[in-house]
């Protein structure tokens, strides 16, 4: 569809297409820009970046001041930008423009289609796309005029990445990853981590050092397996490590419980195993407290429940949402399938889980993640559930 913005003296308008709606770590995207102006207009800069983006949004319901009871919602961003490429170049040397002596450019009339071709990165540095609550991971390839004393012309592309590693993408904030250059900022200035309102830093209201600590706990120097990550927000000088920030999700879900566990029998060998959408999970639930007689356990078990949750974790500016995107559910009978470990009298639960299809992968970025909760809830009749669970990746 033709993308089309007209202003005061400029009727320049463009479109851009790519070959595909969905590419792979190491593909080559073929795309074609096509731009029409009848009349001449001056650029300061012709831009053409394509780029990926992880980004957390969250909103948050704040008192206006101590004395009232109004309330106002502000919005909190985080963004990382993972993947640049600059192919202003091409636009560059494709519209025909003359220079002007004060260091703009005079854009000719004209109708041009113009090729673009890119490649993307290995495996190891790009996550799938994906749509979340809280959390986005986006593809887009953009164009810019930005036209002297009026608003840019702008029209962006949005493409899909699949990798099929999604849960080893490396974290690229320790990698030296162009969102931290200042040719990235010079080239392609970055939205405001805040919109709405400005984050109040008067006396009486609680600090960001403050509520970060009582979110998420001192600062401390450990670090999670190869990702370092820290940050500094808006001046304030504060620097945390977000390498044990992200985990902290995780540790919420994973709460002890010394009644039951899961054991997974594709993972006895490895237990970092990764699975597949559609792939069938096999197991046994492991639980401690049923050490009765088998009559006893027919008539006291009413059932058990395997749940499996895609739990999104996201995180900005000193705030934090946790949120169930996916939920899938399966019943196991009890009656006659409940055997004894006779090594322990622990009473051992076999079952059977397939995967759905077309579901959200596993990822860990630098303000957000996506894991997979895999839970066991057995009904002890006139109790408590017992309730096991473990977590798994899904590629």
């Amino acid at each position: 569809m033709i993308f089309k913005k007209l202003f005061k003296g400029t009727d320049l308008d463009f479109d851009i297409s790519v070959d595909k709606a969905e590419y792979k770590p190491g593909d080559t995207v073929r795309g074609l820009i096509t731009l029409r102006t009848k009349m001449s207009s001056g650029a300061r800069q012709l831009k053409l970046i394509a780029e990926g983006r992880e980004s957390t949004t969250i909103k948050v319901e704040q008192s206006t001041n101590s004395s009232s009871s109004g309330s106002s919602t502000h919005t909190y961003r985080e963004v990382n930008n993972f993947f640049f490429d600059d192919l202003s170049q091409i636009l560059q040397r494709s519209v025909s423009v003359n220079a002007i002596e004060d260091g703009t450019l005079e854009i000719l009339p004209q109708t041009k289609e113009i090729p673009v071709e890119f490649t993307l990165p290995s495996e190891n540095e790009l996550y799938s796309s994906y749509k979340g609550k809280n959390a986005n991971i986006t593809y887009t390839l953009k164009a810019t005029m930005d036209i002297a004393k009026k608003l840019d012309v702008n029209k962006e592309e949005i493409f899909a990445v699949n990798n099929p590693n999604n849960n080893k993408v490396k974290d690229m904030s320790s990698s030296g990853d162009n969102s931290s250059t200042p040719e990235y900022e010079k080239i392609l200035s970055s939205p405001s981590p805040l919109v709405g309102e400005e984050l109040d830093n008067s006396t009486d209201k609680e600090s960001y050092a403050a509520r970060f600590e009582r979110l998420f706990g001192k600062k401390t120097n450990s670090s999670t397996e190869n990702r370092t990550r820290s940050f500094t927000f808006h001046g304030t000088g504060v620097s945390f490590d977000l390498g044990t920030l992200l985990p902290k999700g995780r540790e919420k879900y994973l709460k002890e419980n010394s009644e039951a566990r899961i054991e997974l029998l594709n993972q006895r060998n490895n237990k970092n195993m990764a699975f597949s959408p559609g792939q069938t999970l096999r197991g046994n639930v492991i639980a401690l407290a049923l050490q009765s007689s088998e009559e006893e356990n027919k008539k006291n078990v009413r059932g058990i429940k395997i749940i499996l949750r895609g739990i999104e974790y996201a995180y900005a500016q000193g705030y934090q949402r946790e949120s169930t995107v996916e939920k899938y559910e399966n019943k196991i009978e009890i009656s006659g399938n409940t055997e004894k470990d006779n090594s322990n009298n622990n009473s051992v639960i076999p079952f059977e889980f397939q995967i759905p299809s077309n579901i959200n992968q596993s990822y860990t970025g630098r303000y957000s993640e996506y894991f997979w909760g895999l839970e066991a809830k057995i009904n002890i009749a006139w109790s408590s559930d017992i309730i096991a669970r473990t977590i798994i990746e899904i590629v």
